[in-house]
């Protein structure tokens, strides 16, 4: 994307930030409709952000101090391979609607950093999207059971290895 191209979007997204802060109003829940419709790759944005809050409250708990094993940890949950394998271990347990956010995510074109696969960064994107569309509509308890389950998956996997 050129810069100038940049800027335009951006001064177009402050824009309706701006509207968005005159009404005032608090986050609601959305059609299961509209959100099946809405871009995967901003489920997964949204995604991100809930289950790295979820993460992160989790660790918190422990009472650890140190600033940087608190990041480490978090980071090995959240990294693209141990969500890959998350998604692989809990996508035969998803809703028909889950399944098709999480094959609309994993299908869409991001740029995958060198960090991971292309499929281990292609599935974490659908886990993400899954757990954006779970919040987006509204359905916390599915939300908190699926990443209860990750949680717990990851954390076997980290103590195994």
């Amino acid at each position: 994307m050129k810069f100038k191209q940049f800027q335009f979007l951006k001064q177009e997204a402050i824009k309706k930030l701006l509207l968005l802060d005159e009404e005032k109003g608090h986050f609601q829940a959305k059609a299961v409709e509209q959100v099946l419709s809405s871009d995967a790759v901003m489920l997964a944005y949204v995604g991100d952000a809930v289950y790295s809050m979820y993460i992160r409250q989790r660790i918190v708990e422990m009472s650890i101090s140190k600033v940087q094993v608190l990041h480490t940890l978090v980071t090995e949950f959240v990294c693209a391979k141990s969500q890959s394998k998350v998604l692989e271990s809990l996508e035969g347990d998803f809703t028909e609607q889950e399944q098709h956010i999480a094959r609309r995510a994993r299908n869409s074109n991001v740029n995958v950093p060198k960090s991971s696969s292309v499929r281990e960064y292609r599935n974490s994107t659908a886990f993400e999207a899954v757990l954006g569309f779970l919040f987006e509509t509204g359905q916390e308890e599915r939300l908190y059971e699926l990443m209860s389950r990750a949680y717990s998956m990851t954390l076997r996997g980290l103590s195994n290895g």
